[in-house]
């Protein structure tokens, strides 16, 4: 028979798959949040920009101007909160006496038993003069001098933060530039439908207010790293988040070496385990890179088989679950490439979307072999 049983079988099982993996994809979901409800009554309002530093005397050399510098008539102040200092950032903070926007302030040597980079945080919200805070790293730098306005035009009634898109430097390679472009969308995505997990980077919106109100990182002190997914994780309520996606409000932070790759990578895993609301975010993300994987391995298998036994029936359902997900996620990946100013070839963004579960199962495999007080500042 032209059609048996088989056939249909596994033709309908090649169309079910292309649909799941064509409709999962990550990249293609809407990352824009709907700006448009709301009075923009915040917008405008004086902002406090926290930069955290360690040991960042060339980062600070080169981005502070920037920061110094921005386009925001209703006022603004830079609190730069240093972590470490020695590597001479003290003596670059110096230069910039003179500047009445800048104020700088130390994490004492002596706190112990608590991610101090938390410690930082919590100093520089303290010592804000205003409400709205703009929480940055001093590794990472505003691509515009409007980065304030465009961040702050988010501030609306009902809305206490704000995230924005935080990339890596065109040095780092093109999968980690990938890489945090794809955490970044899943990331949007939740938030766009009111359901915010988390962020990757460190572009962050928020009120002084709610943070004081909750007791800051009151409940995860003592793990060093994940501050800006913590703060996203425990002060969003599902209504109150609003993403930035527009090009001037975006950040670039500098490529990250081969140790900070490692340790943000692990870190992230170790973070992960302390967050709510986990579930429909990870569900999301497998589904969409298994997806991918199960319907490209499948369909080259159907494609062979139909082949060796003259199975010519299967063979256009084998091409088209192959080249339509392709191409699809290879055109979203262009699109929101393109919206984030990320310069990756086009052509690696399916095989990137493949390598993804390897550098997750990866990592996850570190963190189990890992000893877990490396991840706390309290050690057992």
């Amino acid at each position: 028979m032209f059609f048996d049983s088989i056939a249909i079988t596994v033709s309908v099982l090649l169309v079910l798959l292309t649909v799941w993996s064509s409709l999962s994809d990550t990249l293609r979901r809407n990352v824009v949040s709907d700006d448009g409800e709301g009075e923009n009554v915040d917008a405008g309002k004086p902002i406090s920009v926290i930069v955290v530093s360690d040991n960042n005397a060339d980062a600070l050399s080169a981005n502070l101007p920037v920061y110094l510098s921005q386009d925001y008539p209703a006022g603004y102040e830079v609190i730069v909160v240093v972590d470490r200092d020695e590597d001479g950032t003290a003596d670059v903070l110096k230069s910039f006496n003179d500047n009445p926007l800048l104020y700088t302030t130390f994490v004492p040597d002596s706190s112990r038993y608590m991610s101090r980079r938390k410690l930082a945080i919590t100093l520089g919200v303290k010592a804000a003069k205003n409400e709205w805070i703009l929480l940055t790293d001093a590794a990472a730098c505003p691509v515009s001098g409007q980065w304030l306005r465009q961040m702050s035009s988010h501030c609306r009634n009902g809305i206490d933060m704000v995230i924005g898109y935080s990339g890596f430097a065109d040095e780092a390679s093109s999968f980690k530039r990938f890489y945090r472009l794809h955490r970044s969308c899943s990331y949007f995505h939740d938030a766009v439908r009111a359901r915010a997990y988390g962020m990757a980077g460190c572009n962050l919106m928020f009120r002084k207010s709610i943070f004081m109100a909750g007791n800051g990182f009151l409940g995860n002190l003592k793990y060093l790293r994940g501050e800006f997914e913590f703060l996203v994780n425990k002060y969003s309520d599902g209504t109150n988040v609003a993403v930035a996606t527009v090009p001037d409000s975006y950040i670039v932070e500098e490529a990250p070496s081969l140790k900070k790759w490692h340790d943000m990578n692990v870190f992230h895993v170790e973070t992960r385990r302390h967050l709510s609301r986990g579930f429909r975010h990870c569900a999301a993300f497998v589904s969409d890179v298994l997806s991918l994987g199960v319907c490209l391995l499948a369909s080259t298998a159907a494609l062979v088989w139909a082949v060796l036994a003259s199975r010519w029936v299967i063979l256009p359902f084998a091409v088209v679950a192959i080249v339509l997900p392709v191409l699809f996620r290879t055109l979203a990946a262009r699109h929101i490439m393109e919206v984030f100013g990320v310069r990756v070839p086009v052509w690696l963004a399916v095989p990137f979307e493949v390598r993804l579960v390897c550098h997750n199962l990866k990592y996850t495999l570190l963190h189990k072999l890992s000893d877990k007080n490396e991840f706390i500042s309290h050690k057992s």
